[in-house]
């Protein structure tokens, strides 16, 4: 949790300090912008996923110069930690405790990630515009169908929280970068398992880490780097 909220805690002051004195409008009331991003997707540990990239699309009305409200759409694609779903396999005599000889695998697979978010935004208007977005929306991973044997879906509620900062180039274009918490609800580590959990592991830390507990609630961080353009501005 320290790591997002000091995140956002340094680029919020940071975009203060570049923003402070700088005359101009940066939003366009009444008007569409398109925000395309790219960048890094960084889940918590229970989530048990690798570093993966990211793109994003972003759609935003702006009501005046301070407030707006628009949809993101998050698409990431990476893999699980192999680590957090080792295999314990036995062969050889299955009289001697169901066999004598004991193979552990470490078991992975690539996931798609998908997060569509309705959001709102509170700007300071500037050259240099920081900005806060907070919204609710659903997310979707989809597990490997080929490590499955079938294709295998989680779903559930997201939770949205960022901050960042637009810097404008004119009245058209500008670029911005954000950090943005997302948090996904009903959240079953157990479902990234290809193997349906029939294999367990007897975790011994001293040969092999344990995993990190399982939450039902998992916080991820996003850092992108993103183009916005506004349609029909300054014309």
């Amino acid at each position: 949790m320290k790591r997002p909220l000091l995140a956002l805690a340094m680029l919020a002051l940071g975009a203060g300090v570049a923003g402070a004195g700088v005359a101009g409008a940066q939003v366009t009331p009444k008007r569409f912008a398109v925000v395309t991003r790219l960048g890094a997707f960084s889940p918590e540990k229970a989530a048990s996923q690798e570093l993966a990239g990211v793109i994003g699309l972003d759609a935003e009305y702006a009501f005046n110069k301070y407030f707006g409200l628009g949809t993101a759409l998050d698409i990431g694609r990476g893999n699980t930690r192999r680590e957090d779903f080792i295999q314990r396999l036995r062969f050889g005599n299955p009289a001697v405790a169901g066999g004598d000889t004991i193979y552990y695998q470490q078991l992975g697979q690539p996931v798609n990630t998908l997060n569509l978010t309705l959001f709102g935004s509170l700007r300071v208007p500037g050259k240099v515009s920081p900005y806060a977005v907070g919204g609710v929306g659903s997310y979707v991973l989809i597990m490997d169908a080929l490590a499955n044997g079938s294709t295998r879906y989680m779903s559930g509620m997201s939770l949205t929280g960022g901050a960042g900062v637009n810097i404008k180039f004119s009245e058209q274009y500008g670029i911005q970068f954000d950090v943005r918490a997302l948090q996904f609800q009903n959240f079953e580590r157990a479902k990234l398992d290809p193997s349906d959990g029939r294999f367990p592991n007897v975790w011994f830390p001293e040969d092999l880490p344990t995993p990190p507990a399982a939450k039902n609630s998992v916080l991820n961080t996003t850092f992108t780097l993103g183009f916005r353009y506004v349609p029909g501005a300054g014309n």
